[in-house]
């Protein structure tokens, strides 16, 4: 089946290379404009009702926090050459739903990436930091990356910095899942600095149930904090608001690969809706049979519990996407509010075509109606393969510790 061609496709739920979808989303270049919004409410009413879930109950309270495999705050920090997997690319992705004071409605992304073994491999094809932002109410968006090496990715808890002082920080072990979140660039024509105070108010979703994930081509350590609380500032060309909402973050570190490049591409959701559930959905292609070759479902319970799902259905629609599934009873459909280009534009050329957009969900879940928002990367073609033997090359050989 050709993507977008509006056709059902049945998916069963494996594991494939969804490890690399931050990385490559992280490496995109920018989209510039928003349009086609008809049929949305494209407002920021959704955004603050979840904005306002209070912490549920078995969120953690404390560190350490154990789950699966992985200890909190230590694997929200550096890995090394000494772990198991051998952590070679590690980073925090950021996106957030935000709505502001006089209703605008906005989308942040920020992701830091640290890949301090393989940087003679990686340096100048992977950016270290890129934020953009999607005004959707002013149909525009703006990107910038970095290609400057990180100042700081700290052990034992997550501290991100860049050198010009872009970070992602944890407010210490007194404040367990809490955060301090910049970001500020400028352009010829345009200015930008957000400051957001972030609070994770339930458990994390923990990919494959233990936090780690044997793909055919490296091993991944994967865990998302699907509902943190976002509130602050954000400045755009001077002019400040204050701002709310609901922020995803995606964790992910990857190993020594196994296999020499792939021929695949992914299409990838995170979703966050007003019952208090969250969740990862992802499909993989093969680029050369254009087939679905892989897909993930996993949901993230109000409770807190994870709930994968054996088996869904996934339809592309002008307008986006529906997705249906027996079991839990979900039946929605994903809206873009966002092309990410002007009408009768073409989108801004990016690194291997990558797109992402925000988007309201609605629909049933158990015959219940729901509505939410969530993020859309689409990544249409092949990253830029990294052998083994390149890897091991880089290290000398053999892997050492920094």
């Amino acid at each position: 089946m050709a993507r977008g061609s509006g056709m059902a496709v049945h998916l069963g739920s494996c594991w494939f290379p969804a490890a690399i979808c931050g990385l490559v989303l992280a490496c995109a270049a920018g989209l510039h404009g928003c349009a086609d919004r008809s049929g949305t409410s494209a407002d920021a009413d959704m955004i603050l009702k979840l904005a306002a879930t209070r912490p549920r109950a078995g969120a953690p309270a404390a560190y350490p926090y154990k789950t699966g495999r992985l200890s909190f705050p230590k694997d929200e920090g550096r890995h090394t050459l000494l772990d198991l997997p051998i952590t070679l690319v590690e980073w925090h992705a950021l996106y957030a739903h935000l709505a502001a004071e006089d209703g605008s409605r906005y989308l942040l992304f920020t992701t830091f990436v640290s890949f301090d073994p393989v940087e003679p491999l990686l340096r100048g094809k992977f950016p270290h930091c890129i934020a953009t932002l999607v005004d959707v109410t002013g149909n525009a968006t703006h990107h910038h990356y970095s290609m400057d090496n990180l100042k700081r990715f700290a052990d034992g808890h997550a501290d991100d910095e860049t050198a010009e002082g872009d970070r992602f920080r944890w407010k210490g072990p007194g404040n367990p899942f809490e955060y301090d979140f910049h970001v500020a660039w400028k352009e010829a024509d345009f200015d930008c600095a957000a400051d957001l105070d972030l609070k994770m108010v339930k458990p994390p979703l923990v990919l494959n149930g233990t936090g780690y994930v044997q793909l055919p081509s490296v091993n991944s350590g994967y865990y998302s904090q699907t509902r943190v609380r976002a509130d602050g500032r954000l400045v755009v060309n001077g002019v400040g608001r204050k701002v709310s909402g609901v922020l995803w973050v995606d964790r992910q570190w990857l190993g020594l690969p196994t296999a020499d490049g792939s021929s695949y591409c992914y299409d990838w959701w995170g979703l966050q809706l007003d019952n208090d559930q969250e969740a990862i959905m992802f499909r993989i292609w093969d680029t050369r049979t254009r087939k679905v070759a892989a897909s993930r479902l996993e949901i993230n319970r109000a409770d807190g519990t994870r709930e994968p799902v054996e088996e869904f259905t996934l339809e592309d629609t002008p307008r986006g996407w529906r997705v249906q599934a027996p079991e839990p009873g979900w039946d929605l459909t994903i809206a873009r509010v966002c092309q990410g280009h002007p009408d009768g534009g073409k989108p801004t050329k990016t690194f291997v075509d990558a797109r992402w957009y925000s988007c309201d969900v609605q629909g049933t879940v158990a015959g219940k109606t729901v509505g939410g928002v969530a993020v859309a990367e689409l990544v249409p073609g092949n990253p830029p393969a990294v052998s083994a033997a390149d890897v091991l090359k880089a290290l000398g050989g053999q892997p050492k510790a920094r």
